[in-house]
């Protein structure tokens, strides 16, 4: 019979089911830790919801920004505390410097700059909870903005409906705060932290690996940091260990770009190592120099006006405070920084399958500017391949097409049908499965688009398709070039005049991606041969069977080339939206 349970119900999960009883008695015995956690639970579901409702707020409008701000390491450091600020999710910003650094977008300095940035803005939290969440009853403004926000989300379709979300998030955040508040203030009696004094040298790290731990845990410096300044407001937490605390949830931020970093390329590994070496020595200075920035923050609290009991705003003067002083050590290193994390982690040295994606990462699917970033470098892969696949179509290297305009000669040459390849060989081989890999990459964006967005990525999906639609006339064509391939046949002479005027536009592609003149020498052609096949039919030099062969051929090349025609919107793609 106990075998019999043991195969039902595997260790792992028995195992699992008795902790939630455990946790579950727990809260029921004691309704001060049930009120902690349900205010933790809240926020953190709070946070969630102000994330996604960023982002779909924004539209990728906050990509762009961040995106343009990184021209200069001033401007990236600015943009990036500014975002955090307005998101309250470091998280958020770091998972989109990973994104853009991985899709091309920005470079490596400039993405370090970026996360500073996002360092020193994660510190606004802290003054938020600390001067307003713990002063006021935030439950009153709750339940208003959690009803909007039910009613909105039921109600308010497209992208607007990141309003409901809004309005839902600060509902939850600040309800969360309030039942933080609660619990603190019915552990007094129950439970004193008094004695964490910190007064021995080893007090120090021990509170600073708490910091990391809870931060890991709960995937959220805002949500340690909201602990900390609660049980410092109601007293529960000295002032100096809540210090050491607020250092190590800043080393605990850096456990999100390390996951994100799992699926993400090798420029995305690089950043989250600089993410982690920064937060790191900002943590090993502000620890050494504890006591002395203590220091520090009594002074400016007194020059500003803080009460001397004023735990929780000296707590986010000094949150501030190491963060800045990290940013003043490592800014004049971010070059050197990205030149080693450059050595440290180089690019795979494994040659890619020809086919395999290289740029669809996981990551860029998390926001819409790297995503279309990500599809346009993969699609200029799959338009590069077609162009070959094209050339191995009408008989002509590409080397004599592509790499510069090609010649008579080329097309005169002798042509050894066992030298070329099939194109639906090729096709299957080199674009079918790249094309695969684009079309599942497009359809799992499920981010929020703007017009112009929607309307680039359409264009995007619409140019992969007639890049393959080109290569399948380009089938065609070759199995009848192949036919008449000989010296002696009769159609050898229209067919090179055929072969030159569709690699000739090929080359004006390759070089000119926006060109849209390319059918212009096939047209002459077509128009020479008709001309000439009424004069040789009427002199019996070729028979009609050979006639309709090549002009079947001439509309098959002409079909190839008006679908490598780019159109409109991929030559003049619209104007980005500011909002």
């Amino acid at each position: 019979m106990t075998g019999l349970l043991s195969l039902r119900h595997p260790p792992r999960r028995v195992l699992e089911l008795l902790g939630l009883a455990a946790a579950a008695a727990l809260l029921v015995a004691r309704l001060d830790l049930a009120t902690l956690a349900a205010g933790l639970g809240f926020f953190l579901w709070g946070m969630s919801y102000l994330e996604e409702a960023t982002k779909r707020l924004s539209g990728g409008t906050l990509d762009r920004w961040l995106a343009a701000a990184t021209a200069s390491t001033p401007r990236a450091i600015a943009m990036g505390t500014l975002s955090t600020a307005l998101v309250q999710s470091s998280s958020l910003i770091t998972l989109l410097a990973m994104s853009f650094v991985g899709a091309g977008l920005i470079a490596l300095p400039g993405a370090i700059a970026l996360l500073f940035g996002a360092n020193l803005g994660t510190t606004t939290g802290a003054w938020l909870i600390a001067a307003f969440g713990l002063k006021i009853s935030l439950s009153h403004y709750a339940m208003p903005l959690l009803a909007l926000g039910l009613l909105g989300s039921r109600l308010i379709k497209g992208s607007l409906a990141g309003l409901a979300g809004l309005s839902l998030g600060i509902g939850l955040l600040f309800l969360g705060i309030d039942f933080m508040k609660l619990g603190f203030e019915d552990m007094q009696s129950g439970l004193s932290l008094d004695s964490l004094s910190g007064e021995r040298f080893w007090h120090w790290p021990l509170f600073v690996l708490f910091g990391v731990a809870a931060t890991v845990v709960m995937q959220s410096s805002h949500a340690t940091l909201l602990i900390i300044l609660a049980a410092l407001a109601s007293g529960q937490l000295p002032y100096l260990p809540a210090l050491a605390i607020a250092i190590g949830a800043n080393i605990g931020t850096t456990v999100t770009a390390l996951i994100g970093a799992l699926g993400a390329g090798t420029a995305g590994r690089r950043l989250a190592g600089a993410h982690l070496i920064f937060n790191l020595i900002t943590a090993c200075v502000a620890l050494a120099l504890l006591m002395p920035l203590a220091w520090l923050v009594d002074q400016l609290a007194l020059l500003i006006g803080l009460a001397a009991t004023a735990w929780p705003l000296k707590l986010a003067l000094f949150h501030t405070l190491f963060n800045g002083l990290g940013i003043l050590l490592m800014l004049p290193v971010i070059p050197r920084l990205a030149r080693l994390l450059e050595r440290l982690i180089p690019e795979p040295k494994r040659r890619l399958p020809s086919a395999e994606a290289r740029y669809l990462d996981d990551t860029a699917l998390a926001h819409a500017d790297t995503a279309l970033a990500a599809l346009e470098r993969e699609s200029r892969r799959l338009e590069r391949r077609a162009y070959h696949v094209l050339c191995e179509a009408i008989l002509v290297p590409s080397a004599e097409a592509l790499g510069h305009p090609p010649t008579t000669e080329v097309v005169r040459a002798p042509i050894a049908p066992d030298d070329w390849p099939a194109v639906n060989a090729r096709y299957h081989e080199r674009l079918k499965p790249l094309l695969a890999e684009l079309i599942d990459f497009d359809a799992r964006i499920d981010v929020p688009l703007t017009e112009d967005q929607q309307a680039r990525l359409e264009a995007l999906y619409g140019h992969s398709v007639r890049m393959v639609e080109a290569v399948r006339f380009g089938e065609v064509l070759q199995r009848s070039l192949l036919r008449h391939a000989a010296a002696t046949s009769p159609l050898r002479e229209a067919h090179d005049a055929l072969r030159l005027a569709v690699a000739e536009g090929l080359n004006r592609l390759a070089n000119d991606p926006e060109a849209r003149d390319i059918e212009a020498p096939l047209e002459t052609v077509r128009q020479h041969w008709q001309h000439e096949l009424a004069e040789r039919l009427r002199r019996h030099q070729l028979d009609a069977w050979l006639a309709t062969s090549l002009l079947n051929d001439l509309h098959q090349a002409s079909r190839l080339l008006a679908a490598l025609v780019p159109s409109p919107e991929e030559t003049h793609p619209p104007e980005r939206s500011a909002t």
